[in-house]
């Protein structure tokens, strides 16, 4: 028979290979093989089984398979289907190893477990590492104490920062095994910050254990968990679970608490430090300070005695009797506080600093400034600092219906403000449209009326260019010469137009446009005064945009220029009936003299009585499309102008807006909760209840 550790090592072979047999392992077994098939039942599995060992110690993985799938004993076939599985993982084909090792079927855990183990490094060989987690999860699970499979799970976890179930490992470790070394690994978690997450009811079952097998390693356990605790969500629950865990595990050993008492100080002052209402701490502070009692040592207890005392007198009925009693007795027998006068002013200041977030801070300035001249709060005695204090607090609790409307004040201010602000956004826009309608006007009046006068005057220019046409004039040419003498006169014409008329016209223009926008500034500069002076916190600049005109006079020179290098127009060199006509006859008849007075007379005639309209029209229509897309243009350039006054408006009424709402927000939590207010108040009282009792204050 063998035994599972020879079959998990592989040597089940060394017990038929003993130092009297010579010769190779392989020869050895062959032999043995060969004498056992000389029986008459020959029973060859185990030595099958054997050489398959061999084999495979040799890298012969073909020759192993072949060995162990012929050694059908019942009780090496699920061992022979892992060993074949282990040489397929050999040989690199992690697929049929996979197949090969989910065929194992048996009940042995060990061989469980060393399936298990080779299908996690079968599995991390392929980067599938959710496999791999689970498998070496269910290892554990399986059979935790087998050969090191936790601290395999463990590294591979840390490996991998799968901190969740590295945690979760190390926790059930610690409570299976007791042992300290997992409570080593855990604590280096709590450290990192990596249990944060978890709830702190997690880890009551530990602690529970950890207190009743060493209350030293329990402190400072417990220190470590309640420091991460501290700045979480979970710290109340966290202060309930660790009281619970105290009250229902009472350690009746002379064991002398270290850490524990002052962390229930601390935690204590956190609870009533004014961040928590009074009715989601009530509940808990009996277990609290019945614990913090507990823990204290005999002379450590004047502070938690008095916490009890000053709660009970602030919140009668809320503790037990016995509490009570036992508070009292400690509180008489405590020695006298030695830190009266630190205490004192640090309560002095918590209360400043809560004032301060308020938005009081000045005003109990005010209240303490002659308090605080009388004599130095440094060196004043604990009785002097309690009259301080009650001043600050009496102050503070008159200010709650003066806090009230002056944030209904500051509401109403905005309100009138944000009012204004609408009024001088309507203003400045119906200044904008009526600025856009009267300058577009301006301006189509000053493109109509240039090109009704260029349509006017044109014309007359060219019917008087018939006086270039004389009797010898060559007829056969004359129209060419006409042509170039009415360009030549447009072009001087438009010149002179251009450089004088026109120019003239649109610096008129632009003068009327900035003189307009120099009124909405001045407008603009008198809105703007008249808020800054009446709400001077919310300082708003209406500023115009000047450069709409600088981009005007470039856009509008541009296009005057334009006009002075327009091409040469066809005028007498187009093929009209009238035309053709002429320049036939000229041709024709032009070289006979007596036929000159007659074609005189005719291009005379047609030149002083020719329609030119459509000529001029021609001429000036690129020009015109010019004046229109300006005009077109010209209301959104207003906009442009507008702009950054309207969104400066619009940026101020955002803003208002959201005071509005945070002070009626603040006004609201008044009304709703006015515990917001009164809890911390009610605190500092208590407060000021338990420092009069550790300083003997009556």
């Amino acid at each position: 028979m063998a035994t599972e550790s020879e079959l998990i090592n592989k040597s089940f072979h060394e017990k038929f290979i003993d130092k009297n047999k010579q010769g190779q392992p392989i020869k050895i077994l062959g032999e043995m093989y060969m004498e056992e098939m000389q029986k008459p039942r020959p029973n060859l599995s185990f030595i099958r089984f054997a050489q398959g060992e061999v084999y495979f110690l040799n890298n012969d993985y073909e020759a192993a398979i072949f060995k162990w799938q012929h050694a059908l004993e019942e009780e090496f076939i699920p061992w022979t289907q892992k060993n074949i599985a282990d040489a397929h993982l050999e040989m690199g084909l992690l697929e049929d190893a996979e197949r090969f090792y989910k065929q194992v079927d048996s009940t042995s855990l060990a061989l469980q477990s060393e399936v298990l183990l080779q299908l996690f490094s079968l599995y991390i060989q392929q980067d599938d590492q959710e496999k791999a987690v689970d498998t070496i999860k269910n290892a554990v699970k399986l059979n935790p104490d087998y050969s090191h499979v936790t601290k395999i799970a463990r590294k591979y976890l840390e490996d991998i920062h799968d901190w969740g179930n590295a945690v979760e490992l190390a926790i059930g470790e610690a409570i299976r095994t007791k042992s300290l070394s997992w409570i080593e690994v855990l604590s280096e978690y709590v450290k990192q910050g990596l249990t944060l997450n978890y709830e702190p009811n997690y880890f009551n079952e530990l602690l529970v254990d950890l207190l009743q097998m060493d209350p030293n390693r329990f402190e400072r356990f417990t220190e470590l968990l309640w420091n991460s605790y501290e700045k979480s969500d979970f710290y109340i629950e966290w202060l309930e679970v660790m009281n619970q865990l105290l009250l229902n595990n009472s350690d009746e050993s002379s064991y002398v608490w270290n850490s524990l008492p002052i962390l229930f100080k601390e935690g204590y002052y956190e609870l009533i430090s004014g961040k928590y209402l009074i009715r989601d701490i009530s509940g808990l502070m009996q277990h609290h300070l019945t614990n913090w009692l507990k823990v204290s040592s005999e002379s450590d207890c004047l502070i938690s005695a008095t916490a009890i005392l000053a709660w009970n007198e602030t919140f009668p009925s809320l503790f037990d009797a016995e509490l009570i009693r036992e508070a009292e007795y400690q509180f008489e027998s405590s020695n006298p506080n030695q830190n009266g006068r630190k205490d004192g002013i640090e309560l002095f200041d918590s209360i400043k600093r809560w004032a301060e977030g308020e938005g009081l801070s000045e005003e109990l300035y005010q209240i303490t400034r002659p308090m605080l001249a009388e004599y130095n709060i440094e060196v004043a005695s604990p009785s002097r600092i309690r009259d301080l204090v009650i001043a600050s607090i009496e102050f503070l609790l008159e200010q709650r219906v003066a806090l009230e409307n002056d944030v209904q004040e500051e509401i109403n201010r905005n309100e009138g403000l944000l009012t204004s602000l609408h009024d001088i956004h309507h203003q400045i826009g119906d200044m904008e449209k009526e600025m856009a309608n009267v300058m577009t006007d301006s301006f189509r009046t000053l493109k109509e009326s240039s090109t009704q006068y260029v349509m006017s005057e044109l014309p007359k220019l060219l019917q008087n260019c018939s006086e270039r046409i004389q009797e010898d004039s060559d007829f056969s040419k004359i129209h060419v010469d006409l042509n170039e003498e009415m360009n030549r006169r447009i072009a001087s014409y438009m010149k002179n137009y251009v450089l004088n008329d026109q120019k003239h016209a649109v610096q008129k223009w632009l003068q009327d446009c900035k003189k307009e926008f120099q009124a909405y500034q001045f407008t603009c500069n008198e809105l703007s005064e008249n808020i800054n002076q009446n709400y001077d916190d919310e300082q708003i600049v209406l500023q115009g945009d000047f450069k709409v005109l600088d981009d005007w006079e470039r856009d509008l020179e541009r296009i005057s220029r334009g006009l002075l290098r327009l091409e040469k127009v066809n005028i007498l060199l187009r093929n009209t009936p009238s035309q053709l006509f002429l320049k036939g006859a000229g041709k024709l008849l032009g070289s006979i003299s007596k036929n000159k007075e007659m074609l005189h007379s005719k291009y005379k005639n047609y030149v002083e009585n020719a329609d030119y309209s459509q000529v001029v029209k021609d001429f000036i229509t690129p020009f015109m499309q010019q004046l229109d897309l300006f005009e077109g243009s010209i209301e959104w350039d207003i906009s442009r102008f507008f702009s950054e006054s309207l969104d400066e408006l619009d940026r101020k009424m955002d803003k208002v807006q959201m005071d509005i709402e945070r002070h009626k927000d603040s006004l609201n939590k008044m009304h709703d909760k006015p515990e917001f207010y009164s809890d911390p108040l009610t605190l500092f009282e208590l407060k000021l209840r338990q420092y009069e009792l550790m300083n003997t204050i009556s």
